[in-house]
């Protein structure tokens, strides 16, 4: 079994200095019509920045957008807030780090504005569990939806076939089990298929964040939770729920997963999970719905074909028998950086940037390497199903989302995800069984959360549900008080 890998101290040394750079280059526009928009560098990042020319036109208003990596883009923004700079006019924070922003007051409400606006921003169009996941919190809108992702299977068709495989199906069925995915995927590894060698699947194996993205998903249909009762409760509590019998189990599973897949994917990160999906010789995978056309490519945002274009399908996630299913959101959003001194142009820019217009357009570019849409009305048009035909798979894997329960935004998350990255990379490697590793997780968190006094949690709580959330869509979107 490969190990983890190992980073050299010049290795280290040189992130550090890159990570100091970046944090200290903050710089603001003296121009008075030019925005900085500060992102990760994601597919929609590529797709919105080829069509800049067309806001510049229309508006006046010239923007400069910087994608990043996740990591530099949480410690540019941070230092830039802590500081009080203006450099950022427009920020698009993950979903998981929502709510430190804005306890920390750093993002501009958007309440008012999106009434105001409510016939030119739709926001009923907005799928409510997106919203909910990822732009909600305290009971208002801080950003608008500019890229949702939800979680489904891509798997070969062919190789189904070819082994005498029933293919899994495109819209959720309790027989379509996570148990039944192991066994098809321990049916396909190791068979050889028109001339490969086949892997059953292929994970996300690095830690921290790319293992939790995965993992946490198969832990959230099987019906694990983070804490005793967090966020849509009237009173919060903390209290781990790691160590679990069902945590076991799940990851358990996802050690089976693991060993059905390519060796070295125990360092895997994000796009290396569909870089090998694309490469013809895997069965089977789940994971974040961009990969759906991601994998068409053979590198990331590439223009090379890769060599499974025509010959895969996307099928719903599998389920746990007497656990509701629930779907693991991520979404990345604009909001307005509260130093900003161009609040206005900003605001214009997220308008145009989340319109289904915009959004479209995004679609529809040559490359077609962007289909990760929050508006509902995108999901039904001819247009865009002519290129992205499984779209009603992913409406349906967005429509039974809930980000906060799967990736919990409280403001220590990151902490927290740190050491349950590596453990459960551990456990991949054979450094940990599954059962120490959660007790070890168990006990860790346990610590941050009472260090940090959320053991017991003393402040207010709040029941925040997806309910609420569309009940403030609906209020925005009328003619009362915003």
């Amino acid at each position: 079994m490969l190990r983890r890998r190992k980073y050299s101290v010049v290795g280290i040394v040189a992130a550090l200095a890159v990570t100091s750079l970046s944090a200290c280059a903050l710089r603001t526009s003296e121009s008075p019509n030019e925005i900085h928009v500060l992102t990760v560098a994601d597919p929609f990042y590529y797709a919105l920045q080829k069509l800049l020319p067309q806001f510049e036109k229309q508006t006046g208003i010239k923007v400069s957008m910087e994608g990043l990596d996740y990591n530099t883009l949480d410690s540019r923004s941070t230092n830039s807030f802590l500081t009080h700079q203006s450099d950022i006019d427009v920020i698009s924070p993950d979903s998981t780090w929502l709510s430190r922003f804005v306890n920390s007051g750093w993002l501009v409400n958007l309440d008012d504005r999106i009434h105001r606006d409510r016939n030119e921003i739709k926001p009923q169009d907005f799928i409510p569990n997106v919203v909910y996941s990822g732009n909600e919190w305290n009971g208002g809108l801080y950003t608008l939806p500019v890229a949702a992702y939800g979680m489904d299977v891509l798997y070969r068709p062919d190789v189904f076939k070819a082994l005498g495989i029933p293919e899994p199906p495109s819209k959720p069925s309790k027989s379509w089990t996570w148990q039944k995915y192991l066994q098809d995927i321990q049916k396909i590894n190791g068979k050889t298929v028109s001339g490969k060698k086949m892997y059953g699947t292929v994970v996300a194996g690095a830690g921290p964040q790319p293992i939790v993205h995965m993992y946490s998903q198969l832990a959230a249909s099987m019906g694990v939770q983070w804490f005793r009762s967090f966020p849509d409760t009237a009173a919060w509590n903390f209290a781990p729920q790691l160590d679990s019998a069902k945590n076991r189990a799940a990851l358990t599973l996802f050690d089976a997963l693991y060993k059905n897949s390519p060796p070295e994917s125990v360092n895997y990160l994000w796009f290396d999970a569909g870089t090998a999906f694309a490469q013809g010789n895997v069965g089977m995978f789940y994971w974040w719905t961009p990969y759906t056309y991601l994998v068409r490519r053979s590198s990331y945002m590439g223009t090379k074909d890769s060599s499974v274009v025509g010959k895969y399908k996307v099928a719903a996630l599998p389920q746990q028998p007497g656990v509701p299913q629930t779907v693991s959101i991520g979404n990345y959003s604009f909001g307005i950086g509260k130093y900003s001194k161009k609040k206005d142009d900003a605001w214009r820019f997220i308008k145009w940037a989340s319109s289904a217009e915009t959004q479209k357009k995004m679609a529809l570019l040559p490359n077609h390497q962007f289909a990760d849409f929050a508006r509902t009305s995108l999901y039904h048009d001819p247009d865009l199903l002519k290129v992205y035909d499984y779209l009603p798979t992913q409406l349906e894997s967005l429509q039974a989302g809930d980000g906060k329960a799967v990736r919990p935004p409280i403001p220590n998350y990151t902490t927290i995800e740190g050491d349950y990255g590596q453990a459960l990379n551990q456990v991949l490697a054979g450094e940990l069984t599954p059962a120490k590793a959660l007790s070890q997780v168990q006990r860790k968190s346990r610590t941050v959360l009472k260090n940090e006094l959320y053991l017991p949690w003393k402040q207010p709580s709040r029941a925040d549900t997806l309910a609420a959330t569309k009940a403030l869509l609906a209020e925005l979107s009328g003619p009362g008080p915003g």
